[in-house]
């Protein structure tokens, strides 16, 4: 166990270790922030390594073709084999208890396992139809307040337009392993042709997560696993066919996913 010290965004100190978890193997990359070769397996070297990264919350002290090396993670793992033959894995386990979600290093506080709740969110355009006010179409923030109701009173909606999105901001940079979208119970079929993809300067989207052909059906709720695994900060969701068309959401959940 090596113990640290980390400090929330109200300056309070927390302590924290790096403990024993098991072990894992060689070939193991899932969600792998960065490598780094080592004179020895050291454990004090790789936690320090893993400490100065801010997304990093975990790590591996290899040792393959006779190589020590630290490879560094993002995110918690699931009952791990028990092997010697493997990579020696340690994980932060800190005083600061965040149920339902992690400590994010980075800020100092704690993050909902759900990346989009609450984030900020960017559309094309928000229709703003007073004669539709009372269900508060429009607004991205809807898409991602955690509230999906019968009623169609909380979805984001944009104007009639060729190749609409939204896009939202998770504050950092994760690995999306998987978006999950509700479609509107009304118009359902306005939801078709749409891409999901993941960059890192809400410019350029390079990396594919996936694409749902559609039409979407009333309220439907679609799990997507990405493709690949993409680290970037801004998730796009956007229609890319040559019609106008109304990009309507009910709820948007962004998953990092990133278990060994």
């Amino acid at each position: 166990m090596y113990i640290s010290l980390l400090r929330r965004m109200d300056a309070k100190v927390i302590t924290a270790g790096y403990f024993f978890q098991g072990y894992l193997p060689e070939k193991s990359e899932a969600c792998v922030i960065d490598t780094f070769p080592l004179t020895n397996r050291s454990r004090p070297l790789c936690a320090t390594l893993c400490t100065r990264n801010l997304l990093c919350n975990s790590f591996d002290l290899c040792s393959g073709d006779g190589q020590p090396t630290c490879r560094l993670r993002y995110g918690q793992t699931r009952t791990l084999p028990n092997s010697t033959l493997s990579c020696i894995h340690f994980e932060i386990v800190s005083d600061f208890v965040c149920p339902g979600g992690f400590f994010w290093r980075s800020k100092g506080v704690c993050m909902n396992n759900n990346l989009a709740l609450h984030k900020p969110v960017f559309m094309s355009s928000v229709y703003d139809d007073p004669l539709y006010a009372y269900q508060r179409l429009g607004n991205g923030s809807l898409a991602v307040n955690g509230e999906v109701r019968p009623d169609d009173t909380e979805c984001s909606c944009t104007h009639l337009e060729t190749k609409p999105w939204l896009t939202i901001d998770i504050l950092d940079f994760f690995f999306v392993r998987r978006v999950v979208f509700v479609n509107r119970k009304t118009s359902e079929w306005r939801l078709h042709d749409l891409n999901v993809t993941v960059g890192t300067d809400n410019i350029t989207f390079p990396c594919f997560c996936g694409f749902f052909q559609g039409p979407g059906t009333s309220h439907q709720e679609i799990n997507m696993t990405c493709a690949e695994t993409c680290r970037g900060r801004y998730v796009r969701l956007q229609i890319t066919s040559p019609s106008p068309e109304h990009l309507q959401l009910c709820e948007v959940e962004v998953f990092s996913d990133c278990n060994v």
